[in-house]
């Protein structure tokens, strides 16, 4: 809803904020677009920072891969719908599943959290510039109900060998968008806490 509202505030047709949210399908990327839009960005600039802000999914497949099926074809398909909800979603729950389940239940949640998605960002657009009217603060409390909901997953799903990779994390980002690189900055987070958890498993085995 966020998005849809954010993007029709900013003179955006309706088709152009509807596709956005089922081609692109990136909460952070798709906000992303509107900020660099504000002020001007070129277009190919606007991809590049998306690109690097959404490598972060590349550490997601390795960590869910060993519950999703062999075949490249179907991991390809399925990493569509692999956003930061649903990788925890899934991290969590995958492993508790039998194997026969796992494929179909992954298509479940992610084709729900993409329809979604979609749903929300259309009735921001039909519904936003009434609802902003009467509560004007909406618009900023939507915006952070996403965020709340992965750290609501995210807490669920951490496990005490994680932590010192999460403090990490937590430090690496600070650091570099301190240093003037906030784009940057949730992908170096990611990179070191996968490196370091990974060592740190490598060193327990």
């Amino acid at each position: 809803m966020a998005f849809g509202i954010s993007g029709s505030s900013l003179g955006l047709k309706a088709s152009e904020i509807s596709l956005t949210s089922l081609i692109v399908y990136s909460g952070a990327g798709q906000f992303l677009i509107l900020a660099a839009m504000k002020i001007a960005t070129p277009w190919l600039m606007i991809v590049a920072l998306i690109t690097l802000l959404n490598m972060r999914h590349l550490f997601y497949g390795p960590i869910i891969s060993n519950y999703l099926p062999e075949s490249l074809k179907q991991r390809l398909a399925m990493a569509f719908f692999l956003t930061d909800e649903v990788f925890a979603t899934s991290f969590h729950r995958l492993k508790h599943l039998p194997e026969a389940e796992r494929s179909g239940w992954f298509w479940g949640l992610g084709v729900i959290a993409w329809l979604s998605w979609f749903s929300g960002t259309v009735l921001g657009l039909v519904t936003g510039e009434q609802l902003l009217a009467h509560y004007p603060l909406l618009e900023q409390v939507l915006r952070f109900s996403l965020p709340a909901l992965f750290i609501v997953l995210t807490v669920l799903s951490v496990q005490r060998n994680m932590l010192l990779a999460l403090i990490a994390a937590a430090l690496v980002s600070l650091l570099v968008t301190l240093l003037g690189y906030p784009s940057v900055a949730i992908f170096a987070g990611a990179l070191s806490a996968f490196i370091l958890y990974r060592v740190r498993g490598t060193g327990h085995e």
